[in-house]
């Protein structure tokens, strides 16, 4: 055999090699698994006999229950308080205690705005200039802390049964319009509503003792029904003498006229004002001078008034904290 005949018979083996190999290649693929798309929907009850039913493996994930998606919290952003309510609008710890911050922070405003006044604090005596059924009506008030009626919105608050003109009286501090608020109630029930400003601003002068006496002239006006428009103004001549001034809008006029003016002293103790405080006689509530002992835990404190004394009485932690953080501050 020539070398060229070689050389085509070797070239045509190899040929016939590859082509057997890529045959043998290809069958043997074929016989592999081919993977079956899982169905959309399989029905997954199982046979009687306990027999496994033919369903796929990949399972999709249970279902939440409404209860339990109800449970989620609903997350805020833009306060430094973590999450505190859940989807059912139930109030958690964390949001109450927020609220009762708040409400501390809001009754401090006020008691700090109405902390000029309690120079009213006290028992009074006013006898009116005005004659009714023949003779001048007398009049006594008792100016006391009330913080039981709104915890939010501390008052200072009287009742009399004899005056003309009102049965209670509540005077506060709005902080919203930075306004002092009075509200009046008569002997048929009806409330009035007057806001204040100041006529003449607050002044502590010596008096014939060489004690400082305050001064101030304090004028609330009705808004509150809007048909009947009155003016009560408070005269602070000393500490212990105030003029309650009571004015009437007549025919639809914008002047008010003078109608009547009761003169008003105080009876007990004087709530003398001291240049350098009141010592360990501060009352623990309203920084006034305390005039009333309580005590808490064998430890003894002082209230200014009847009312300071029930609001100690029903929560002493929150002002025993709240006055020697106080303390604290002015050190």
């Amino acid at each position: 055999m020539s070398q060229v005949n070689k050389l085509q018979y070797l070239s045509k083996t190899i040929f016939s090699l590859c082509i057997l190999a890529t045959v043998m290649l290809y069958l043997g693929c074929s016989k592999s698994e081919t993977p079956t798309a899982v169905p959309a929907q399989t029905n997954t009850t199982a046979p009687e006999g306990n027999e496994s039913s033919n369903v796929s493996q990949l399972e999709a994930p249970p279902k939440k229950s409404e209860s339990q998606s109800h449970e989620l919290p609903v997350i805020t952003f833009g306060n430094d308080a973590p999450s505190t309510s859940s989807a059912n609008g139930e109030m958690k710890s964390g949001e109450k205690q927020n609220e009762t911050f708040e409400a501390d922070k809001r009754a401090d405003v006020v008691i700090a705005a109405l902390k000029d006044l309690q120079i009213l604090l006290g028992t009074w005596r006013g006898i009116t200039q005005k004659n009714f059924d023949g003779s001048k009506a007398l009049d006594e008030t008792n100016w006391v802390w009330d913080f039981k009626t709104n915890p939010k919105q501390p008052a200072l608050v009287m009742s009399s049964e004899a005056s003309p003109y009102y049965r209670n009286a509540s005077m506060t501090f709005i902080p919203e319009s930075e306004q002092y608020q009075l509200q009046l109630t008569d002997d048929e029930g009806q409330t009035s509503t007057l806001i204040g400003v100041f006529t003449s601003e607050i002044k502590d002068e010596p008096g014939d003792d060489d004690k400082p006496q305050r001064s101030y002239k304090l004028e609330f006006t009705e808004k509150e029904p809007e048909d009947k428009t009155k003016r009560l103004v408070f005269n602070q001549q000393n500490n212990n003498r105030y003029l309650l001034e009571v004015y009437e809008q007549r025919g639809g006029n914008d002047r008010f006229f003078r109608v009547d003016t009761v003169s008003t002293q105080r009876e007990g103790t004087s709530m003398a004002l001291i240049d350098e405080g009141y010592g360990e006689r501060t009352c623990i509530i309203s920084g006034g001078l305390g005039t009333i002992t309580v005590s808490y835990q064998g430890k003894s404190y002082y209230v200014c008034c009847t009312g300071c004394k029930a609001a100690f009485e029903e929560e002493p932690e929150r002002w025993i904290a709240r006055f020697e953080e106080q303390s604290k501050s002015m050190n």
